[in-house]
């Protein structure tokens, strides 16, 4: 589809994608020291190639010196031969793992997903003009594979399935979405008598956030829910403690998890 002959406004969704406005592709600068610090390279392997606007450039440079101008050739082929070199295809593309992972929704489905298999589902009630926090497989889709996103008019975006929302913020305050829970990670350490005992396995969370709406789940034999209220502290496997925006830019030091992973509630 090519999307440059798309009109936004009127752009509809019937498959249970959202369109999500994003700043970036990746978030690969941060403030530091009242300047910018750049995170990530564009290529894999952190090999450091100049951009096509630096290497013409540098070929005016040459041109003008007559070919004359040793430094800027010996840059010129620097930089071509950077370009050129084989990265290792075993390393993990690191753009990837700064993906965006928050940006604006702009449009949401007219009904819900027909065609994607979910174990669960949950009535989605974000509103255009909320910023949300999804999924990363989508942006880093686009950036390794060129899939599920597009630029228009100096804007970018990407689809995102409506299941994979997991919180927005309006008018300042954070919300559940899909069912899950946010909350903040609290230390792990249980004592047993004078004995601090250090458990590596789970993880002590403080639900900020409870969920608007209970997810239901294909499997309902295997799965259930634990309802919880804003303030208790309750205990899951650290696998399923992920972050909202774990990127080194992260805009939210909160973490997200459905209530069918609680192991316990402390009381």
């Amino acid at each position: 589809m090519n999307f440059e002959d798309i009109e936004i406004e009127s752009l509809r969704l019937i498959d249970g994608d959202c369109l999500v406005e994003i700043h970036s592709w990746t978030e690969d600068e941060i403030s530091f020291n009242g300047g910018t610090l750049k995170l990530v390279n564009s290529l894999k392997g952190m090999t450091d190639s100049g951009s096509v606007s630096d290497m013409n450039s540098l070929v005016k440079s040459m041109k003008k010196s007559n070919y004359k101008d040793k430094r800027a050739m010996s840059e010129y082929m620097r930089m071509a031969g950077e370009q050129k070199k084989e990265v290792d295809p075993n390393k993990e593309d690191i753009r990837a793992t700064q993906a965006v992972r928050r940006g604006v929704l702009v449009k949401k489905p007219e009904k819900g997903s027909t065609t994607k298999n979910w174990d669960f589902s949950c009535e989605f009630d974000g509103e255009p003009g909320d910023e949300v926090w999804f999924d990363s497989t989508y942006t880093r889709n686009f950036i390794t594979e060129g899939d599920g996103g597009f630029e228009k008019d100096g804007k970018r975006y990407v689809l995102v399935p409506s299941e994979c929302i997991y919180a927005a913020k309006r008018n300042g305050e954070i919300k559940s979405m899909n069912g899950y829970i946010i909350g903040k990670v609290l230390p792990n350490d249980r004592k047993a008598g004078s004995i601090f005992l250090l458990d590596s396995e789970t993880e002590r969370v403080q639900v900020e956030v409870p969920p608007a709406k209970m997810p239901k789940y294909v499997a309902d034999d295997v799965w259930t829910n634990t309802d919880v209220k804003k303030g208790d502290v309750v205990c899951i496997k650290k696998h399923f403690s992920v972050k909202l925006d774990s990127t080194m830019a992260e805009s939210s030091d909160y973490i997200r998890f459905q209530p069918r992973v609680i192991l316990a509630i402390e009381e």
